[in-house]
């Protein structure tokens, strides 16, 4: 079974469009970092680190991230789904 994430943002109005179209999905985790990185505590900084989105955090939200393949961005991760429904 494939590891799904996905990396959101508080107050940030792309992801929370994006978990409005996760309500039926189990089968993908949702993690909500403060917007402020400066907020953010050492546990954040490492898983987001570790999957390789802490980068692509700093610029864009939402991510989802599966098995090490990131899909960055509202319209791409709708059109994901779409597909993989």
């Amino acid at each position: 079974m494939s590891e799904k994430i996905l990396f959101s943002l508080e107050n940030c109005i792309k992801c929370n469009q994006t978990k409005e179209l996760l309500t039926d999905r189990d089968d993908i985790k949702i993690i909500t970092y403060p917007h402020d990185i400066n907020d953010w505590k050492d546990e954040d900084l490492i898983e987001a680190r570790t999957h390789n989105v802490f980068e692509d955090l700093q610029k864009t939200a939402p991510i989802l991230w599966i098995d090490g393949e990131k899909t960055i961005g509202y319209l791409r991760i709708r059109k994901w789904l779409q597909d993989n429904e």
